[in-house]
């Protein structure tokens, strides 16, 4: 119930930060750590059995991660290019960076809810997390580099820290001390919503004078954005494996691992590479994801129960 919240506690401390930014600025030295203890909680979920995916069903792997690393960062850039022209430079790095960081841990939760295939959901997440760091700065500093100062190296060396490192690290604790450790998975959702709820918080307070200045306009242009990147993404991470022949469940699968953001790794680099404003599009997708993902499951759910219905032939 926690996670599935995750979009009402976004909108709660949000004005609380704004309110007493004091609660939260005591955060900054913990807030790559916190982030980098949420993934090596994805990492305690993933098996090693999960990557073998790659051998036995290469194709729909492939075209998982082709839709994550080309769908996401375009239809960012696209995104900001459309709505943002007027608006600070910083919104439009923030925009393609969200859209090029790896698909969310909530993709897991969305895709056991809709009926789709698990394991192809967790052997698409974990790949995504793995390779993140060589692609994510590449793709940023295409999209992004002409408009903010993309320094790929940097970027490449903290998503090393947050993500590479802690989600390795996961999946041996995991296949050293499974047992000892399943006691603990139960809560890991509810642990990592709490994180993501502190680090919007600190980006909040970090950028408080400057968030209040802006005019009302700029967060009506985020929300929509933010709608826009999730709905594209969503629609073409399904038909893109349609027209390529892969089977309904499994395109599902794809389009909800596509659409469905890091948005707390986007926000933690976004802050840190360029302040609270190139923060606020990670944290308005988070806030957009959480509201729409939980129908757009539904849709999916309606879709592979229908097709179960279907006689054969």
């Amino acid at each position: 119930m926690v996670a599935r919240l995750l979009w009402l506690w976004v909108l709660i401390v949000a004005p609380v930060s704004l309110k007493f930014p004091q609660l939260f600025l005591p955060l900054k030295p913990a807030i790559k750590p916190l982030l980098g203890s949420v993934i090596l909680s994805m990492g305690l979920t993933l098996k090693a059995e999960n990557f073998k995916s790659i051998l036995r069903k290469p194709k729909v792997v492939l075209i998982g991660l082709l839709t994550q690393y080309s769908v996401m960062p375009l239809l960012g850039w696209l995104v900001a290019l459309t709505l943002y022209s007027k608006l600070p430079d910083d919104f439009m790095a923030g925009q393609i960076l969200t859209g090029a960081c790896p698909t969310g841990v909530v993709s897991n939760v969305y895709n056991f809810l809709a009926g789709a295939n698990l394991a192809l959901s967790l052997t698409l997440s974990g790949i995504n997390t793995v390779v993140s760091p060589f692609l994510t700065p590449i793709l940023t500093k295409v999209f992004a580099g002409k408009v903010v100062k993309v320094d790929a190296f940097k970027l490449f060396l903290d998503m090393i820290q947050i993500t590479f490192i802690p989600v390795v690290l996961g999946i041996w604790l995991d296949s050293k001390f499974s047992q000892t450790l399943e006691k603990v998975k139960h809560y890991l959702p509810a642990y990592s919503t709490v994180v993501v709820v502190l680090i919007v918080g600190y980006v909040v307070a970090a950028g408080r004078d400057r968030i209040v200045s802006l005019p009302l306009i700029s967060f009506e242009f985020l929300i929509l954005g933010a709608l826009l990147h999730l709905l594209f993404g969503f629609w073409l991470g399904y038909v893109i494996p349609r027209v390529l022949g892969i089977p309904k469940v499994e395109r599902i699968t794809i389009s909800i691992e596509t659409a469905m953001q890091n948005s707390g790794l986007a926000t933690v680099l976004a802050v840190s590479h360029w302040g609270a404003l190139a923060a606020l599009p990670a944290v308005f997708y988070s806030v957009v994801q959480n509201i729409v993902g939980p129908f757009v499951v539904k849709l999916f759910k309606w879709m592979i129960e229908r097709a179960g219905r279907r006689p054969a032939g």
